[in-house]
């Protein structure tokens, strides 16, 4: 395997997350308030869902609606999380009530909301109608992304048993139809969430009012040609190229808001490390099911077994990258790309280190200084997602080539069977 011209990104020998080269270096270091790191990171991703949202209806390009939906939605979801998060901490105060606080609710937007009602309620004065609409919205979010990866992989894995007792994977796919969303209402659901729970946060309650004709529907179909994203088309039901186009294309446009905007930075960069990182385990999760020869049963069950762990991956899939590639004595390609790979696996184990400023245990991260060059970061990702993206290329033009020869050789069978 060698470098596909001085043009693309590739992977090379020593590439290293934390490179300092000159660029835009950003320094992060997160306090003791937890409470206050939640809060900053919902106004990161907030920033990130606007920014993208209001690219994407500027562009007046169908094609970037209907790309960028899946993580313009995770961003919001995401923002909103966080900022119920840090409202939650706002009461709850001690150290292992909130840890079981955390591990009751999880993801479930609907369950943290209910379980803070009493907290807030009895210290603001709320608005009954603006609050019923938002556990209303919050159960509506839940029959669509319950856990916060409807918007971050393609389907979901079930497993239930069989009459012998073993254990049987399906799919379940987020989208089952052709869906045109309304781009704007739903934009403006999120932003109006947002700033619903911010000013309950900032005792601000009732300064914000509410858009009454936003129905608490989380998806509606509608709106004008260019402000809706067509999403669930049937061939891709199954497919990650959707999600991987929409997490990389989404980094790459956050980041070059770093560039024309110095101040932004500060809150863009953690959002975008996150897109990438998603879509780097988007891609390896795709070639593994997509273009391994692993039946779907032993796919399913591998890949949920790995969840996100970037090296648990691509050892799944390494040896049939390596006889599809054939690389020639000495190649160092694979070699280079999983150092890449165990970095980012050794950084962020769980995928959560972009997402949120500490663990499920209260473990902060980030919290003595680090230095990263916004620049090699970028590149890091690019060069990394530049090189899976040939290979599941390479990897799809081989199993076409092979099915081709395999559906002639069926084919000249039976024509020898009729001959007798």
């Amino acid at each position: 395997m060698c470098e596909r011209g001085s043009r693309l990104r590739w992977v090379k020998k020593n590439s290293d997350l934390y490179r300092l080269d000159n660029g835009k270096i950003i320094e992060i270091i997160n306090t003791n308030d937890l409470e206050d790191l939640l809060k900053l990171y919902a106004e990161k991703f907030e920033i990130s869902a606007y920014k993208l949202t209001e690219h994407l209806l500027e562009s007046v390009d169908i094609s970037k609606l209907d790309i960028y939906f899946f993580s313009v939605a995770y961003l919001f979801r995401q923002s909103i999380e966080l900022i119920l998060k840090a409202l939650a901490f706002k009461y709850i105060r001690n150290k292992e009530d909130r840890i079981k606080f955390l591990k009751l609710t999880k993801h479930n937007l609907y369950d943290i909301l209910i379980r803070i009602k009493p907290y807030i309620e009895s210290d603001i004065n709320v608005d009954k109608k603006s609050f019923d609409w938002l556990i209303s919205f919050f159960d509506n979010i839940n029959d669509i992304d319950k856990k916060s990866d409807a918007f971050r992989y393609p389907f979901g894995i079930s497993i239930k048993r069989d009459w012998l007792g073993e254990k049987v994977y399906s799919i379940n796919p987020v989208l089952t139809k052709q869906t045109h969303i309304d781009l704007v209402k739903f934009a403006n659901k999120m932003l109006s969430t947002y700033e619903i729970l911010n000013s309950l946060y900032n005792d601000v309650y009732g300064t914000y009012k509410r858009d009454e004709s936003l129905k608490p529907i989380l998806i509606e179909e509608g709106g004008s040609y260019y402000s809706q994203s067509v999403v669930g088309y049937k061939h891709s039901f199954k497919s990650y190229y959707p999600y991987i186009e929409s997490y990389t294309n989404s980094a790459e446009y956050v980041y070059s808001l770093t560039n024309n905007d110095d101040k932004l930075k500060e809150f863009l960069f953690i959002p975008m490390c996150y897109l990438y990182r998603n879509a780097v385990e988007l891609s390896l999760k795709a070639i593994l099911i997509e273009e391994c020869s692993l039946d779907l049963q032993e796919a399913l069950k591998q890949m949920n077994k790995k969840k996100h762990k970037i090296v648990g991956l691509w050892n799944l899939i390494k040896d049939e990258i390596k006889e599809h590639a054939s690389p020639t004595e000495g190649d160092k390609t694979l070699e280079n790309a999983f150092m890449y790979l165990r970095h980012l696996n050794n950084f962020d184990v769980e995928a959560d280190k972009f997402r949120y400023p500490f663990s499920k245990n209260l473990n902060i991260y980030f919290d003595k200084k680090h230095k990263f060059d916004i620049d090699n970061v970028n590149n890091f990702f690019k060069e990394l997602l530049s090189f899976l993206s040939g290979v599941k290329g390479m990897m799809s033009y081989h199993n076409e080539i092979k099915a081709e020869w395999q559906s002639e050789m069926r084919s000249e069978r039976l024509s020898n069977f009729d001959r007798y």
